[in-house]
């Protein structure tokens, strides 16, 4: 096939899924997806509400797209339980492909525009229209269309919509803004152990928030003061590793009525205060993709009073990877600031369409 031939089909596939994804644009994709009848847990004033002129980019994780999209408007929708009256502004937008993940955005305005930045809504007054009818959540019906349409393709890894209001009257208006989330957690799995009559061995998360690139604090209690103590990490509830079935009785090695629950790939130390409970606080990797994932763990801790083995293990315990939503924002007030204040985590919920 020649060289001319092939760019013509090249072209042309490149117009026949642009055209798929521009009809599928025309039912709108909300952002984050979660939110879809789900109400934030935050609001904000950024940019729409601030009385005066200000420069804000709002991040859109690739993840959270189907495919390349087309943009003809922006919808957002006033926080729940509000209303908010029309607002004139001197507006304008912009749109780019960040380039990388969310995580990656700088406080630097500049560094977050991708090579691809277009003007997508010229400087113009700008009637915002009066919108919300105080349900929960509000519809999304703070509508900008857009002057040109601008295709964004999740493989460049984050859209960016920057949104300059060089000058507004003062007046509130105030925008939902995606959640931070409670994570799922749970015991499975065969008891813990302890010494005849003695309380048995626990361990669970005192971190009800387990979000990507956050702490995670783990305890271990329920055991002797003053001794060695730790968790065991893995994948697997049950199943065959390294030849043994789990869980499997630790009574036939002398640790009567204890079970290893779970695959020990990596194990921690700690040593139990005064009171027989122990600390240990991880950092979850800054991978928005690990959303959803599970991490399992089993507390382990020396007690010669217990049984033969001198060691009790707890009810296994897992704790489910939630939000920070794989959004992201740098806002600065005024319009004129190379750099602005930059949150993981945080933008307003939108429509594109």
């Amino acid at each position: 096939m020649s060289s001319g031939i092939r760019r013509h089909v090249f072209v042309l596939a490149t117009l026949v899924a642009a055209s798929v994804s521009h009809d599928a644009a025309a039912q709108g994709v909300l952002l984050p997806p979660s939110h879809d009848g789900q109400i934030g847990t935050g609001w904000t004033n950024v940019p729409f509400g601030r009385s005066t002129p200000t420069r804000a980019q709002f991040v859109y994780d690739g993840s959270m797209f189907g495919g390349p999209t087309w943009i003809n408007a922006i919808d957002f929708r006033v926080d729940e339980g509000m209303t908010a009256a029309s607002k004139t502004l001197d507006l304008e937008i912009r749109m780019s492909s960040l380039g990388n993940s969310v995580i990656f955005v700088q406080s630097t305005f500049a560094s977050n525009r991708g090579a691809d930045e277009s003007i997508v809504f010229a400087r113009k007054i700008f009637a915002l229209p009066a919108a919300g009818s105080g349900a929960s959540p509000n519809a999304t019906d703070v509508a900008i269309p857009l002057d040109q349409a601008f295709l964004f393709d999740p493989v460049d890894d984050a859209l960016v919509v920057e949104i300059i209001v060089h000058g507004q009257p003062p007046g509130t208006y105030v925008l939902d803004q995606a959640f931070v989330c409670t994570s799922a957690q749970q015991s499975y799995g065969p008891a813990g152990c302890g010494p005849d009559g003695g309380p048995i061995l626990r361990a669970d998360s005192l971190t009800s928030q387990a979000t990507w690139g956050g702490p995670l604090t783990l305890r271990v209690f329920d055991t002797l003061p003053n001794t060695a103590a730790g968790f065991m990490f893995g994948f697997q509830e049950s199943g065959l590793w390294n030849g043994i079935e789990l869980p499997f009785d630790l009574s036939v090695i002398g640790a009567t009525g204890c079970s290893l629950s779970i695959d020990a790939i990596t194990t921690t130390t700690v040593n139990t205060d005064v009171t027989g409970a122990a600390l240990t606080t991880l950092f979850l990797p800054s991978q928005p993709e690990i959303v959803g994932d599970w991490i399992r763990f089993q507390g382990i801790a020396l007690d010669p009073t217990a049984n033969a083995l001198g060691v009790t293990t707890s009810q296994p315990f897992k704790i489910q990877v939630c939000g920070w939503e794989p959004v992201a924002r740098v806002f600065s007030s005024g319009t004129s600031a190379a750099q602005g204040l930059r949150e993981i985590g945080v933008a307003p919920v939108i429509r594109l369409r």
